[in-house]
């Protein structure tokens, strides 16, 4: 079919043949086809006229002996930066600081005895340092605390701050201002202890004139102006002047003064009585706070 499309693009009288017509093999020229070229024809092998004795197989590489496993080098591990012994205190506050908060506010009766022991020895000098010193560390220990708790914690920021400080407060309180009793006062409190202003109550007393210049709240008390006029006052004489006893470092501006007093009352008879006079203040300006008597 393909011959006939030949022919027939040569002539237009050319008429299409769809005779059958046998395909030659392959590789060989048809006959009377003068415009076709030569086809190349599959050489075949024929295993007779090659020597397979004379073929060796190409030599494989020799691999070279495998080289001698090294040792395996240990692995070098990073250690920690060590830490002194010195630093170990430090580490273990960063990690607890609500422990050391409430150990310093447990430690306050503690340190309040030291002081007074200190106040009383020749060291009076190092008391008010030290008490310095103390504060210092506790707003320390409350603030590192404080900054610790703030990333971790608001409740437990909070209730630590505020428990510390009630805590504090109070053991401050207790500390300072109850009194256990009267005692002497330290040796740097000096001799005016306020003696004089107080006196000058009993001096009132017995001239039967007002001392109310010498009270801290500018008049007597009524209590005591009432007991004052219902005897009269004969003779008075100083026994001791002390401070008031506390666990912490005796306070040198609050002092007492006991009187042995002599009165007599409306019946005539002369009475021995103990009078007992509260002062406060220092550098010479002392006032009468309370007074206590006639004491039988």
């Amino acid at each position: 079919m393909g011959h006939s499309r030949g022919r027939q693009g040569r002539g237009p009288s050319a008429s299409i043949s769809l005779t059958g017509v046998r395909r030659p093999h392959y590789g060989q020229v048809m006959a009377g086809n003068e415009d076709d070229a030569p086809r190349w024809e599959l050489p075949t092998w024929d295993p007779s006229t090659d020597d397979l004795s004379k073929w060796k197989p190409a030599a494989r590489p020799q691999r070279s002996a495998q080289p001698a496993a090294r040792p395996a080098s240990p692995i070098a591990r990073r250690e920690p930066p060590s830490r002194g012994v010195a630093a170990l205190p430090f580490v273990w506050w960063a990690q607890h600081p609500w422990v050391v908060v409430w150990a310093l506010v447990c430690f306050i009766p503690g340190a309040a005895l030291l002081l007074h022991l200190i106040d009383d020895s020749a060291l009076a000098v190092a008391v008010t340092p030290l008490a310095w010193i103390m504060g210092a560390l506790f707003v320390v220990a409350l603030a590192l605390a404080m900054i610790v708790s703030a990333g971790r914690s608001a409740t437990r920021l909070t209730l630590g701050t505020m428990g510390s400080l009630a805590a504090l407060g109070f053991l401050l309180w207790s500390v300072t201002a109850v009194t256990l009793g009267r005692s002497q006062c330290p040796h740097h409190a000096g001799t005016n202890l306020g003696a004089g202003i107080a006196a000058s109550a009993l001096d009132g007393w017995q001239n039967g004139a007002s001392s109310d210049a010498a009270w801290r709240t500018g008049q007597s008390d009524a209590a005591w102006a009432e007991r004052s006029r219902s005897a009269a006052l004969v003779e008075y004489q100083l026994l001791y002047s002390g401070c008031w006893e506390r666990l912490a470092p005796v306070d040198a501006t609050r002092t007492w003064h006991e009187f042995r007093v002599t009165v007599r009352d409306a019946s005539g008879s002369a009475l021995s009585k103990i009078v007992v006079v509260h002062t406060a203040g220092g550098a010479g300006d002392w006032k009468i706070t309370a007074v206590e008597g006639p004491l039988p």
